[in-house]
Parts: structure tokens; C-alpha cells; sequence
């Protein structure tokens, strides 16, 4: 599968970074795209393409793709988007491209961080609303909830995206990023994560599959504006 990164924002850069890194897309072409004019210059020499984002206001509707329309036309079929959320360009950014991208009909995989509690509420709801607009936008989603990483002790300060990354890796050794989209079991595709990552009630890392291939596009706009 040939791979597209497109990086959010730079906490959706250190994520990529870091699966590169990891050597889990080694022939991956890499998208840097911000709305920070500094972390971009600074991202963008190792990006194959980068973009200087809008700084968007208020909440983003389906319509609201034609902000990112030329980021998706430079993207192969197969796009991983990744983003942290909870931020201005993360949260507004990452399900337009996302969007895009499957409605062009690309395969669309999105991994993406939520913030921690302590980062306020009005962080946490911004994030909630852009990871129900990703999960609707992509046939692959991989979650890290942030709040939960202290109550793992093996994990030290630079091991932010440690449980994503070693989630996708998992996974990824096992079975191939559309066989894990096409899988409508979601119970058994949380076995891939890592153990010490599955924090009871709410997870440190959670999987969810395409639930909504069978909707048409009317339909994933009208639910992508819910949020």
C-alpha cells in the first residue's frame, strides 16, 4: 500500500515523526501542513510537501473542504492523517482532510491524541467534536487518550506516543491497515493493543473500524456537522 502521511499541526508531526521513526511506513510520502508560519519552516525539511493553513474560526462544517482540497489532490490513495486534538489545528484541520480524502475515495486511516483533563474543558469538548468528526471520515481510527498515560509507570516523559505507536505496530504485524478498517468487530481488534495499555473503563489506546462504510455521502456530511 502506498502511504500518504499528511501531518496536523506539530503535535500531529512529532506523531508521524515518531511512526517513521518506528519504521512502520518506510516508503510513506510525508505532508506537513500548520497554521504556525515557524513550526512549519521547521517540520517541513523533512515533508515531501508542506502547507501554511488558515487560521479557521469558530466550528468547521463539511462544506469547509475546500480548505484543504489541494492537500488531499497531492495525497496518494491510501492517507494516514495524524493530529493531536484539543488544539486549533488539529481539531479543525484533521477531519476536513480526513473528509476529503474519503469522499474522494481514498482509504483513510487517522491516529490522533485527545488532551489531557487538566488542559480545560474547553480543549476537551473542541477535541470530542473533531475525533467524532474523524472517526465518521475515516475507515481506520486508532485513539491515544492522554489523561490516561500517567497511570502507566513504565512510561517516562519523552514516551508521549509510545502507546499509539506501539499499538499500531501491534496491529500492523498481525494483519494490514485495510484488513483492520474491514474488520466490524471492534471488541476483538482492542486485543492488538498492547496489555499495559489497557487501562480499565476508559483505555489508554482505543481501535475502531469503518462503521459507517455503508452510508452515503449526504449522510457523512449531515453527521460530520453534528459536531
Amino acid at each position: 500500500m502506498n502511504e500518504t502521511i499528511i501531518a496536523v499541526g506539530n503535535g500531529g508531526y512529532n506523531l508521524a515523526a515518531d511512526h517513521i521513526a518506528a519504521g512502520l511506513f518506510p516508503d510513506a510520502r510525508l505532508i506537513v501542513c500548520d497554521t504556525n508560519e515557524k513550526d512549519l519552516e521547521k517540520n517541513s525539511v523533512n515533508g515531501a510537501e508542506s502547507f501554511l493553513l488558515e487560521k479557521l474560526r469558530g466550528k468547521v462544517k463539511s462544506g469547509d473542504t475546500t480548505f484543504v482540497e489541494e492537500i488531499v489532490e497531492k495525497a496518494s490513495d491510501s492517507v494516514i492523517i495524524c493530529a493531536t486534538l484539543g488544539g486549533m489545528t488539529g481539531s479543525k484541520y484533521a477531519p476536513l482532510i480526513a473528509l476529503e480524502a474519503i469522499l474522494k475515495g481514498k482509504f483513510v486511516c487517522s491516529f490522533f491524541s485527545m488532551p489531557y483533563e487538566f488542559e480545560g474543558e474547553q480543549k476537551n469538548k473542541r477535541a470530542m467534536n473533531a475525533r467524532m468528526q474523524l472517526i465518521v471520515s475515516s475507515n481506520l481510527a486508532i485513539q491515544q487518550n492522554n489523561d490516561r498515560l500517567k497511570e502507566v509507570e513504565s512510561l517516562g516523559l519523552n514516551d508521549i506516543d509510545k502507546p499509539l505507536i506501539e499499538t499500531v505496530k501491534s496491529a500492523m504485524s498481525a494483519r494490514s491497515l485495510g484488513e483492520l478498517a474491514n474488520d466490524p468487530k471492534n471488541a476483538m481488534l482492542q486485543l492488538y493493543i498492547p496489555e499495559e495499555y489497557r487501562v480499565k473503563d476508559l483505555p489508554l489506546v482505543w481501535i475502531r473500524s469503518d462503521t459507517y462504510r455503508g452510508i452515503s455521502e449526504e449522510e457523512r456530511k449531515n453527521i460530520f456537522n453534528l459536531y
